[in-house]
């Protein structure tokens, strides 16, 4: 996961706050319109950070060892796993809630939010070509502060880059 020298807090509040931002994005992208954040208003909120935690904690040993070119690539693929992360966080939070209409499968629904947010970056392309290009931004932004965030000096003269 996250290597010595990095600053595991500084990672996990910046993870929650870009997790938090991603929940925003997908609330004006039209995840409430489905009910896919049940009933509960700070379901969103809770689920976008406990995910932002989690993927910047595991995209921190992906920063130090990728190019930006690398990066694109990472971006795309991350973006997938996060919104897997994102409905399972979800999922937890409404099954824990007990936050289900009568007659619904929680399993089904929590499948059924990530498949529709995965078809949505997919095959929507003015919705996938922003959340791809938001995801590089983010990842770019987070691979700056982590790096520059974890280096401390050698010695006189030296560099670790």
């Amino acid at each position: 996961m996250a290597r010595p020298g990095v600053n595991l807090p500084f990672v996990w509040i910046a993870g929650a706050t870009c997790g938090v931002v991603w929940w925003a994005i997908s609330t004006a992208l039209g995840a409430t319109s489905y009910g896919v954040l049940g009933t509960h208003a700070l379901t969103g909120v809770m689920a976008g950070a406990c995910a932002g935690i989690l993927m910047a904690t595991l995209s921190v040993a992906v920063y130090r060892r990728v190019s930006l070119r690398g990066l694109l690539l990472y971006s795309a693929v991350s973006a997938y796993l996060a919104i897997a992360v994102y409905g399972v966080f979800i999922f937890l939070i409404r099954s824990a809630t007990n936050d289900f209409r009568t007659g619904q499968i929680p399993w089904a629904v929590g499948m059924q939010s990530v498949l529709g947010m995965w078809w949505g970056i997919t095959l929507l392309a003015p919705i996938a070509m922003l959340v791809q290009l938001l995801a590089y931004g983010n990842h770019r932004l987070l691979r700056r502060s982590f790096i520059a965030g974890s280096r401390t000096p050698q010695g006189p003269g030296s560099d670790r880059r």
